[in-house]
């Protein structure tokens, strides 16, 4: 009879654990909200840049990241619960190597094509679903949506656009700092680009304020004095 219980409160917190987490989107808007960063790093300093808005179709995302021999663009849209439809990235290294990937969503599988120039490689894969997957293009907005608590783990399946396979994608909250005068939550997270850790403002828009990676650190630019912080 132990044994029995046993096994049902474990099928009980399975399941529970199984359950995807909710969603809010609500705070996106109609007009694009536009959050410049500064980024550091040994091989020189750089802008990062992440625009999203709502449209009648669902929320779209654009990425633009520039540093010194690098660009990267990143365009992505989804529907409001979050559920991605399809990507766009464009990588260019030195002026030399460019990597393009567009990526095509349905409800049990995923479509996706890299190419690589000037090797006239092209690498198309296309995976099967059954629960929801992280698009790359979702990554900056991830922890911006969740419900976030100290203690809080969240783990899900990503789309790797370097490999063209799905990866795990971890966000575990690791306490509360101050970032900027701002009260953020520490967040530890992991994914195909590595480890990270984040500090996202714990309320209004729940902006992420500062991200640090191996030998790079990303902070938000916030407004002068005599300009009004988003509500």
């Amino acid at each position: 009879m132990i044994t029995r219980f046993f096994f049902l409160v474990l099928a009980a917190v399975t399941c529970c654990a199984a359950e995807p987490p909710s969603f809010d989107t609500s705070w996106i808007p109609a007009k694009p909200e536009v959050l410049t960063y500064r980024s550091t790093a040994k091989q020189g300093a750089g802008l990062y840049q992440v625009s999203v808005w709502r449209t009648p179709e669902g929320i779209e995302v654009y990425i633009n990241i520039i540093t010194p021999g690098f660009t990267k663009s990143v365009w992505g849209a989804m529907a409001a619960d979050f559920h991605p439809r399809e990507s766009k990235g464009r990588i260019v290294v030195d002026n030399q190597i460019i990597m393009t990937t567009d990526c095509a969503y349905k409800p049990d599988r995923l479509h996706i094509a890299t190419s690589m120039a000037p090797f006239n490689q092209m690498i198309e894969n296309t995976l099967s679903l059954s629960n929801l997957v992280v698009d790359f293009s979702q990554t900056p907005l991830l922890p911006r949506t969740l419900p976030l608590k100290p203690g809080a783990q969240f783990r899900f399946a990503s789309l790797n656009p370097q490999s063209n396979a799905l990866v795990p994608l971890t966000l575990r909250v690791l306490g509360e700092e101050i970032i900027q005068g701002i009260p953020c939550y520490k967040i530890e997270g992991s994914d195909f680009e590595g480890q990270s850790t984040s500090w996202v403002e714990k309320v209004g828009q729940h902006r992420v304020m500062r991200i640090e990676q191996p030998g790079r650190v990303t902070e938000l630019i916030l407004p002068s004095q005599g300009e009004t912080t988003p509500k």
